[in-house]
């Protein structure tokens, strides 16, 4: 039975630990597989370079286990968001260091616990939500700890774009979460530059980050 390491406790993090319960360890160097969630959306209290950099860096000393790393669908080097810039960094980083290695860059991960879930709440009450015009594929969370499981058991080895089977506009999405909270407030796509516009007043009052708008393009795989 191979030992697991998971190294953050986020939405992702917790749910790969109660799938592998029972061949968790807390010391990594125990472990056989490494799977690393750590990441950010947005900078509170640590900065990206902190959570998709430094991060990795510090599993160096570990190069040789089994690495799966859980990176995010369109990252890349130079792009104008730092989230995404950092998240291909990073994959840049294990692809030199690391010889076993399975990078996965899903869509949307949906799921209990999942942010959007826990920001949208905030705005249940609301008659008008304005939302980008953009496509993403959702995948579920059960979807990809089913594909986590097949790497570790058949050492599957690579990078992976993983995405849902529909894709669908921001603006259905967001009507499926408010539905769970039994909302239906009216929903109106709005281009990337009515966000340029409003960015001041939706940073102001912590809706929306720079960086968040700087990420406004569809999500979805290439293949």
């Amino acid at each position: 039975m191979k030992k697991i390491f998971i190294t953050s406790n986020g939405f992702v993090g917790s749910e790969l630990k109660k799938a592998f319960k029972q061949n968790l360890t807390d010391n990594i160097n125990e472990a056989d597989v490494i799977i690393n969630t750590i990441g950010i959306l947005k900078e509170e209290k640590h900065t990206f370079e902190d959570s998709h950099i430094k991060a990795i860096e510090k599993l160096l000393p570990y190069k040789d286990k089994k690495l799966i790393h859980i990176s995010a669908l369109g990252s890349q080097k130079n792009h104008p968001s730092r989230y995404k810039h950092t998240k291909a960094i990073g994959e840049e980083i294990i692809k030199k260091n690391f010889k076993n290695y399975a990078i996965l860059k899903p869509s949307i991960i949906l799921g209990e616990g999942q942010k959007l879930y826990k920001d949208l709440e905030k705005f249940k009450n609301m008659p008008i939500i304005f939302v980008p015009k953009m496509k993403v594929a959702p995948i579920e969370i059960e979807k990809l700890i089913g594909f986590i499981k097949r790497i570790i058991n058949e050492d599957i080895k690579g990078e992976f774009e993983l995405c849902g089977e529909n894709i669908v506009s921001m603006k259905t999405l967001f009507k499926a979460v408010f539905k769970r909270y039994g909302k239906n407030p009216i929903i109106i796509e709005a281009p990337k530059f009515f966000f340029f516009i409003m960015l001041p007043v939706l940073s102001a009052l912590n809706i929306m980050s720079k960086d968040e708008y700087l990420m406004i393009e569809d999500n979805i795989c290439k293949g």
